[in-house]
């Protein structure tokens, strides 16, 4: 028993396992590709990485958010999010507006990698999901893309990826 406790002191005080990343200052989102057989809208795929970049710059007011393709800072620590959609489920408005309780609502889930954008060490591979089932005059499907946000925002906030200074 003794010896069961101090192999877990070592383990737990060794420096590898004492090791957190340090948060990012800036963030890299790419757009989320769509899974084979899962039809997500072009235009869905924009706003999904317009959406993140909102809900990541209003909850980390010092990160610098960066789109794909754009020139990154060599001096800061840049987290890349990416993903792929692997389901889609439209809805439908109607059905939201005249049913509620989840009728007609719309899905999103995608396998969101979180990784550093200048050695490509993935740290973490996360499944997410968007929903969304009510509204205004019964929502609108786009912001299934807000709630998919929120989530990956709040990952990020609870492992502490990104400095929130």
């Amino acid at each position: 028993m003794l010896l069961l406790l101090s192999s877990l002191l070592l383990i737990s005080s060794s420096p590898a396992a004492a090791e957190a990343p340090a948060p990012y200052s800036a963030v890299e989102i790419d757009p989320f590709a769509a899974d084979r057989n899962v039809a997500f809208p072009a235009d869905y795929q924009r706003a999904l990485v317009e959406d993140i970049a909102r809900e990541m710059s209003l909850a980390f007011d010092a990160a610098m958010i960066f789109r794909a393709g754009d020139a990154l800072p060599a001096t800061r620590m840049v987290l890349r999010i990416s993903g792929t959609v692997i389901r889609f489920k439209p809805g439908n408005r109607t059905k939201r507006y005249v049913i509620g309780f989840g009728a007609g609502a719309t899905i999103v889930t995608a396998q969101v990698r979180f990784a550093d954008a200048f050695t490509g060490q993935i740290l973490a591979i996360h499944k997410f999901q968007g929903t969304t089932w009510t509204g205004v005059g019964g929502g609108d499907s786009k912001n299934a893309g807000d709630s998919l946000a929120r989530s990956i925002v709040n990952f990020c906030r609870a492992v502490r990826l990104v400095d929130s200074n």
